[in-house]
């Protein structure tokens, strides 16, 4: 009687063990998730999120990600020469230096610039003898008050003939007011 009385008493012991750590397991998780989702909380109830203004600033001084299109099918004009800003905001200004590429098909065309809403940033490599390809990664408005533009270059194959590659996205036109800063990677 007495062995069985022990063996008892040993399960409700583990019984109460499993239930113990249960608790501590469960009330660990939950602090987790609490501390997690405190930290993605704005400080400011007022301020606006940044998914909804991406190119404010937040409210904390945060670089927050800026939206842009890439223009597609453009050149740059022989003995053209980009701003040193590397920003063009106006139609004029851009007709001198870039002429349009049109190919055969829908995705041949030009992509068209509205300047009343729009500015450019444009980049270049410059006159290579490489297969070369520039492609934006993205695009902050960084706490200090730049628009950071982040893009990579990609070189191939050497080819038998001279090329400029050029890399043009078009921002918001509230922006064009801002020093821009180039950053490439390759």
């Amino acid at each position: 009687m007495k062995t069985s009385h022990l063996f008892t008493t040993a399960i409700k012991a583990s019984t109460l063990s499993i239930a113990i750590i249960a608790a501590i397991i469960l009330a660990s998780a939950l602090t987790m998730t609490s501390c997690y989702n405190s930290s993605k909380a704005p400080s400011d109830a007022n301020a606006e999120p940044s998914v909804e203004a991406p190119h404010k600033a937040t409210p904390l001084g945060r670089p927050t990600a800026v939206p842009f299109t890439k223009a597609e099918n453009y050149f740059i004009k022989n003995g053209a020469k980009l701003p040193d800003d590397h920003k063009i905001t106006d139609k004029e200004t851009f007709d001198s230096i870039f002429g349009m590429a049109t190919t055969m098909g829908e995705d041949g065309k030009p992509t068209e610039i509205d300047f009343d809403k729009n500015f450019v940033i444009a980049v270049e490599t410059g006159p290579v003898q490489k297969e070369t390809t520039l492609t934006p990664e993205y695009l902050i408005n960084h706490h200090d008050g730049k628009l950071v533009f982040h893009y990579a270059i990609k070189q191939g194959e050497d080819i038998s003939y001279t090329i400029r590659p050029v890399l043009i996205i078009i921002v918001d036109k509230n922006l064009e007011n801002m020093p821009i800063k180039l950053v490439s990677h390759s």
